[in-house]
């Protein structure tokens, strides 16, 4: 039996945000291995999984250790009958009451369900009582409006294991700067073990939030590409130690990464192959002199993974 996310946070409490393109299962796995907490996949439609709409591999365990899905929609008997499909996949079910995006707010799911709380407290309740696996939740501070209160007090109340909160509403999406204030309120006036998410970028911020307005922290942006910023965090939270590579040290790192994340997206038929294999290659040798002259060849190379691992290994 699986450990619930709110037990690792507690071994562990840096935690990989779900980025939809980015967190592929072969990206998952990889920042495992650099010492994530856990990680979720991107956000899966309850309306498309109950109509199996969905490829596998979008939501699958792989060789992950620990296995979070998240799912997005707007009904809670709906949430229930596409959870109750993913058991094999999950260790728990995360639900995305945070996605800015206007394809997901346009159907009244993500983000817009910070307009009405209640919903969102029904969803999770329903999902606790009927789905076996530990539910969590990740919101934002609000739509346009704040209503961050009433939907924590909701979550809570309604027996998630986990709470996260991005610190910005739906309507500011990634602009400007989180509101780790409301963060810390949150974390004030509820019992929720409690994940704080927003700009998250440099190890020395443990000492800025950790324990002061959160139980954990989750890294996304910054992650992109850097799968051992979660080595980089633990070093620091367990012995005060600063990563300091050199450009020579960061490129062949870099390198090591990549390959290793070719070899595992080797193994699954994940959506759109190429267009993320070029991204990611953007990515993770972001600020890497010659990494122009790689990604033009990544993307000409199209779907010749071997003919793209044999660039990477001659860069």
């Amino acid at each position: 039996m699986a450990k619930r996310p709110s037990q690792l946070l507690k071994e562990n409490p840096f935690v990989l945000a779900p980025m939809d393109d980015v967190t592929d299962i072969a990206f998952r796995e990889l920042a495992e291995e650099c010492g994530v907490s856990y990680s979720t996949c991107e956000l899966t439609s309850v309306d498309a999984l109950v109509r199996d709409k969905v490829k596998h591999d979008r939501y699958a365990r792989g060789k992950l250790k620990f296995s979070s899905v998240q799912l997005f929609g707007s009904k809670p008997e709906v949430f229930v009958e596409a959870a109750n499909k993913v058991l094999e996949d999950a260790d728990s079910i995360d639900v995305n009451f945070g996605c800015p995006s206007a394809c997901v707010n346009a159907n009244d799911a993500g983000a817009m369900l910070l307009k009405d709380p209640k919903n969102v407290g029904e969803i999770i309740s329903k999902l606790v009582k009927h789905v076996d696996r530990p539910i969590t939740a990740k919101i934002r501070l609000g739509y346009k409006k704040t209503t961050y209160r009433e939907v924590a007090r909701e979550v809570e109340d309604a027996g998630a294991d986990v709470l996260a909160v991005h610190g910005r509403t739906a309507e500011q999406k990634y602009s400007g700067f989180a509101n780790w204030d409301s963060i810390r309120e949150i974390y004030e006036n509820t019992q929720i073990p409690f994940i704080g998410n927003g700009d998250i970028k440099d190890p020395k911020q443990i000492d800025d939030y950790l324990g002061t307005h959160c139980d954990a922290l989750m890294i996304g942006r910054a992650a992109i590409g850097n799968p051992m910023i979660f080595d980089d965090f633990s070093r620091y939270h367990k012995r005060g130690e600063i990563v300091d590579l050199s450009n020579d040290e960061k490129k062949q790192r870099q390198k090591e990464l990549f390959l290793k994340y070719l070899e595992k997206l080797s193994h699954y038929d994940v959506a759109k192959q190429h267009q993320r294999i070029w991204r990611q290659a953007m990515w993770f040798f972001k600020g890497i002199e010659g990494a122009k002259k790689l990604r033009v060849a990544v993307v000409e190379a199209k779907d010749d993974l071997n003919k793209v691992i044999k660039l990477v290994k001659e860069f």
